[in-house]
């Protein structure tokens, strides 16, 4: 439980949501004694499962939170409602951490605010520090020299997602679908280890048997660079996978997330080797309480690794990739063109 001091050096964090995401925020938090976090959720059953689990207190309104003068805001709502509580921050002069997108917030109004008001606006990259994919981007780094291509498989399962949750549940929803969050969830760290794309072609479908009349499957084939890319993310098959491979100027590496391995074979560097960095289960936690403590640090002055900018290319390379299916044509990445709200739609629709 945190302790009760007033001291001005404690932050005050609103903690916004408490879902499977905003528990993890609140526990990470609350066990800080340099931060004082509050909970605002419309929903009583979720309030009452905060205070009587991390001790904190807790507001039904977002006017009684904003009343409490909190230093930062943490957005861990559903990919569709992040944008109000965005504004909330720019407009009140709040730092902010935004959990994952499926649509970015103007990156060049977020910038211009944040430098004139001297804020951290954050968009999460959990995946940043995970041991396995920090060493994957020393490795592609430092060692497969020119990419020549990757390749990406992520596979799971949606019925095994909060199974205890309806279909109220976003990642059920067309707009929200759990493999159509998870393109941009994968580029954000795939174009920092790799590069980002410049151009996309996409193919969505349905492929699965799940009953819900919604895209399950998003494949994507990548320009990056002078090399290739090609991510495929479904949430129908009953088998999950978060592997991949790469091959360069040196070699060959394949990794996998899930199991925590990197395999090179690179002989142009004489290296050939299996190693066992950590599993994404073993390590899962530990990244999201260090991705919050980096929050933290940037609040107070330290470098955040991840811009609005760099959210808007990876969810436009999701909006490149369904545009592509939809026209069947090839299509630049503009980090200005997000998602249309539905696929298959256009983005001004």
């Amino acid at each position: 439980m945190p302790a009760s001091s007033d001291s001005p050096d404690r932050l005050r964090i609103l903690q916004i949501g408490a879902g499977a995401m905003g528990t993890r925020r609140l526990r990470d938090l609350s066990a800080r004694d340099d931060v004082e976090v509050r909970l605002f959720d419309r929903r009583d059953d979720r309030r009452r499962r905060a205070a009587e689990r991390f001790g904190v207190e807790t507001v039904a309104t977002l006017d009684d939170g904003l009343g409490w003068e909190p230093d930062a805001l943490v957005i861990s709502t559903p990919p569709d409602t992040h944008d109000p509580f965005i504004e909330v921050a720019l407009e009140h002069g709040i730092h902010h951490f935004c959990e994952e997108n499926i649509w970015t917030y103007d990156h060049r109004v977020v910038d211009r605010v944040s430098r004139e008001r001297g804020l951290v606006s954050a968009p999460s990259c959990s995946f940043f520090f995970l041991p396995i994919i920090q060493e994957l981007e020393r490795v592609v780094r430092d060692e497969l020299g020119g990419l020549h291509a990757y390749q990406m498989l992520l596979s799971t399962y949606l019925p095994n997602w909060h199974p205890d949750e309806g279909p109220e549940f976003y990642a059920r929803r067309r707009s929200t679908a759990a493999a159509r969050e998870m393109v941009p969830f994968e580029l954000v760290w795939l174009n920092r280890v790799f590069g980002a794309p410049t151009h996309v072609a996409g193919s969505v479908k349905e492929s699965g048997r799940l009953g819900n009349s919604s895209e399950d499957t998003w494949s994507l084939q990548l320009d990056v660079g002078k090399g290739v890319g090609q991510l495929v993310v479904g949430h129908a098959s009953p088998t999950d996978h978060r592997s991949g491979m790469a091959v360069g100027t040196n070699g060959r590496v394949a990794f996998d997330v899930f199991a925590g391995t990197i395999t090179r074979e690179l002989p142009e560097l004489g290296i050939a080797d299996h190693r066992s960095i950590g599993s994404q289960a073993a390590d899962l936690e530990q990244a999201y309480a260090a991705e919050i403590a980096a929050f933290v640090d940037a609040v107070r002055g330290a470098a955040w690794p991840h811009d609005y900018l760099a959210s808007s290319i990876a969810t436009g390379a999701l909006a490149a990739a369904e545009s592509s299916a939809r026209t069947g044509h090839r299509t630049a990445v503009d980090p200005d063109v997000q998602p249309a709200r539905l696929p298959g739609h256009r983005h001004d629709e």
